[in-house]
């Protein structure tokens, strides 16, 4: 039996830095970090990596961890005795903790057509083995079709634009690809550029069933048509990973994850729960997309962190900002852009666009409150990555202070 002050549970970066910031915080407690992986992954630009064969560049480094005096532990937590404060390994070994800091982030969504589980169908799994396996059956393939056009999907679609042997095709069921990050006019722009890449798009289209003898042959769609595939990736969006924490009785939400409260707590004031697996919360109000990401799950651990042995640090409910390159061309969007939900068609609010507006070799399209001139989201696309990304964290900025849109400073 192994006793420990802090155990984290989940080795992605979200568990990572959870780890490393417990060790700032309590430099004197024992902490303890069990993943299964053995070669951890960071999830920036991994399906576009994946795709090109550069895994490697996403292993995360175990050498801080023992630098920091960090025990890591190569094994799966099966199940949590909150009353014991202990939980249990696959390799039967009990761990005793004082803190324990749940990191078990997501699972790819699993769709529910026939078929998925034929050969060379892969989802896109944070893992280095699988994701190898992928790679592999790449060299091979000649017919790609990508299900799902969300940011993985594209990384990945891109990626394989460098093969000219291999036709790739995207299947979205919403009537525009990224949707829920962009209107209409900028989802035009995202297509646009993705087809000049020699990707094939198809939106509003749903997939009935993947066909094949032993290995898939082709995708049928619910119109009838049907396109060739030796290969199927289904990027058709992620799950929290609440299995371990429904198991133990603490409270979730069957979409959102884990509930937690500001300083990242569960229902069990001695368990915290980080990252993709725990709950998030929208500033942005009704149609805010909640996206999953790194960066939002790094503050969300360093909090956690803080709060482990006193309450030190609430959780800043910070606009999510997202962004995308095809080529060399960004795409960024923040807050509410949408005038009405892309999903139900639905008006959310009285908004008017500020379309046009240029910050040297940058479009920008600003939405604002009708009634008070207030800024309350924004679209960016142009060139380089790096303008686009600055001016989109200006503009979070001035969201999160109301600034009216006519006194932006953008260039």
């Amino acid at each position: 039996m192994k006793r420990t002050d802090v155990l984290v549970v989940g080795g992605g970066i979200c568990g990572y830095t959870a780890a490393l910031a417990a060790r700032r915080y309590y430099g004197g407690k024992k902490i303890t970090l069990v993943r299964k992986e053995v070669r951890a992954l960071i999830p920036w630009c991994l399906a576009y990596n994946c795709a090109k064969g550069t895994l490697s560049n996403n292993v995360l480094r175990d050498d801080r961890l023992y630098d920091e005096g960090i025990e890591l532990v190569i094994d799966e937590v099966t199940a949590i005795d909150r009353q014991g404060k202990c939980v249990t390994t696959a390799f039967a070994e009990d761990i005793i903790y004082d803190k324990l800091i749940l990191a078990t982030g997501s699972l790819p969504a699993t769709p529910f057509f026939k078929g998925a589980d034929l050969q060379g169908v892969f989802a896109l799994k944070k893992e280095f083995p699988y994701l190898e396996n992928i790679r592999a059956s790449l060299a091979s393939a000649r017919s790609l079709v990508i299900v799902g056009a969300g940011p993985a999907g594209i990384e990945f679609a891109e990626a394989c634009t460098a093969n000219r042997q291999l036709k790739v095709t995207m299947v979205e069921l919403l009537p525009h690809c990224l949707a829920w990050a962009f209107d209409d006019e900028f989802c035009t722009l995202v297509e646009e550029n993705l087809r000049q890449r020699g990707i094939n798009i198809i939106t509003a289209a749903g997939v009935e069933e993947l066909q094949g003898n032993k290995r898939v042959e082709q995708v049928k769609l619910t119109s009838g048509r049907t396109l060739p595939a030796d290969m199927v990736i289904l990027a058709t969006g992620v799950v929290p990973n609440t299995r371990l924490a429904r198991e133990a009785g603490l409270a979730t939400h069957e979409h959102a994850g884990i509930l937690v409260d500001e300083y990242m707590r569960t229902s069990d004031e001695d368990i915290f729960a980080v990252g993709d697996c725990a709950a998030k919360i929208s500033p942005s109000g009704p149609g805010g997309a909640i996206a999953r990401q790194a960066i939002a799950s790094g503050r969300e651990a360093r909090v956690a962190a803080a709060n482990l042995f006193a309450l030190k640090r609430p959780r800043e409910i910070a606009l999510e900002k997202f962004s995308v390159t095809i080529g060399d061309h960004a795409f960024g969007s923040v807050g509410l852009i949408q005038r009405t939900n892309p999903e139900t068609g639905r008006e959310m609010l009285t908004v008017d666009i500020a379309p046009g507006v240029i910050a040297r070799d940058v479009a920008v399209k600003v939405a604002y409150a009708r009634e008070t001139g207030a800024t309350i989201g924004a679209q960016v696309h142009g060139k380089p990555l790096g303008l686009v990304r600055e001016i989109i964290d200006r503009l979070a900025t001035a969201i999160q202070h109301q600034a009216r849109f006519d006194e932006l400073a953008l260039a």
